[in-house]
């Protein structure tokens, strides 16, 4: 299974993507550590978003994540 990650230490916020994720289809449910997203079909977990991740999260999971991309207007 392939996952792809990111932390933004500014807004303390961790995204974590599965195989199947689709941002177009994806379903985002709040939950207690911050979103959790559906596959809309098979309801399948396709992402999780965790906000205050330092908090929630080992601070070695997260030094192992990239900051999110950045896309720059020309």
């Amino acid at each position: 299974m392939r996952i792809d990650g990111h932390y933004d230490a500014e807004a303390d916020i961790a995204w974590i993507r599965f195989e199947n994720y689709d941002p177009s289809t994806a379903v985002a449910e709040e939950s207690d550590a911050g979103l959790r997203e559906l596959d809309p079909v098979s309801g399948e977990l396709v992402g999780l978003e965790f906000w205050q991740a330092s908090n929630k999260l080992p601070a070695d999971f997260l030094r192992m994540l990239p900051p999110p991309h950045l896309e720059v207007a020309a």
